[in-house]
């Protein structure tokens, strides 16, 4: 796991938040954690690497979902308290898995680029969740918190639709 988040140091915010969305991904899963405020989160997440700039950006963030409010602090609903109940999950680690997914950009909205934070939030996400393989790192490593900031260079649509369906795999890439 050391390792692992220490070739995490190296990369963008937007990177971060994309590896720890994976993993987000596969705990619930893993878990069957059926609700739909899930696939929102996700859904919402993934547009975050293609937002250009404050007309993109304002927009996008003013549509938060369900599950990013919750990771920011909201209460829990009765849906989503139901679905944890159903797989057997306590709502204080689906909170510490949220609210560092969520944690790894918000924290640096508003202010610089916040690479310590990030990493704690990244770090408290790969934890938390106790899933036995990491996402693969490669499709990762041209987007470098050195680039734009902190949140790396842009990237495509093919780029984020390949991080996507990243491969869960080797964890020492």
């Amino acid at each position: 796991m050391n390792n692992y988040l220490e070739q995490c140091r190296k990369l963008s915010l937007t990177a971060r938040m994309a590896i720890a969305l994976l993993v987000f991904e596969r705990f619930c899963k893993e878990n069957q954690i059926r609700v739909s405020l899930v696939s929102e989160l996700s859904d919402y997440l993934w547009k975050w690497p293609l937002i250009d700039g404050p007309d993109q950006f304002e927009p996008w963030e003013s549509s938060r979902p369900e599950l990013a409010n919750y990771g920011l602090g909201d209460e829990a609903s009765k849906e989503l308290l139901k679905a944890l109940n159903e797989a057997e999950i306590e709502e204080s680690r689906f909170r510490n898995i949220v609210a560092g997914l969520i944690e790894i950009l918000w924290g640096s909205f508003w202010g610089g680029a916040e690479n310590e934070l990030s990493m704690e939030a990244l770090t408290t996400v790969l934890i938390s969740s106790k899933i036995d393989q990491l996402p693969a790192l490669t499709p990762f490593k041209f987007s470098l918190f050195s680039d734009m900031s902190g949140w790396g260079e842009k990237i495509s649509v093919e780029d984020r639709d390949f991080w996507r369906k990243n491969l869960v795999g080797n964890t020492h890439d």
